[in-house]
């Protein structure tokens, strides 16, 4: 699976989220990538309680077990108005999502001060 953010904020919220702060060093090998999803993918939408996590792990496992969707949208509990897409990976149109950039990029260290 491929975890994603709607926009490149809410992939640094969701970065800094699982950060064990204040002790863990930032990575400095991220990228940024902008990608492209066909128009005639299957997309599933999942809207879980903040609580589920494990209501949503397993929903993430049905999702890849059932493989009739290339995308799962889940609400991010970070920010429960913008979504995050999981790319199922062993799905066949996933050979057709294009990269369109793919770029260095780096968190700003006064996220942490």
């Amino acid at each position: 699976m491929v975890y994603t953010a709607a926009t490149p904020s809410l992939a640094v919220l969701e970065i800094l989220v699982h950060l064990d702060l204040p002790g863990e060093l930032l990575p400095d090998d991220l990228r940024l990538l902008a990608i492209e999803i066909p128009d005639d993918a299957a997309i599933r939408r999942l809207d879980p309680s903040p609580s589920d996590n494990d209501g949503c792990l397993s929903a993430g496992e049905r999702f890849l077990d059932a493989g009739d969707a290339l995308v799962l949208l889940v609400r991010s509990v970070v920010v429960p108005q913008e979504w995050n897409a999981l790319l199922n990976v062993r799905h066949a149109v996933m050979a057709r999502v294009t990269i369109l950039s793919d770029d260095p990029f780096r968190l700003d260290p006064r996220l942490l001060s």
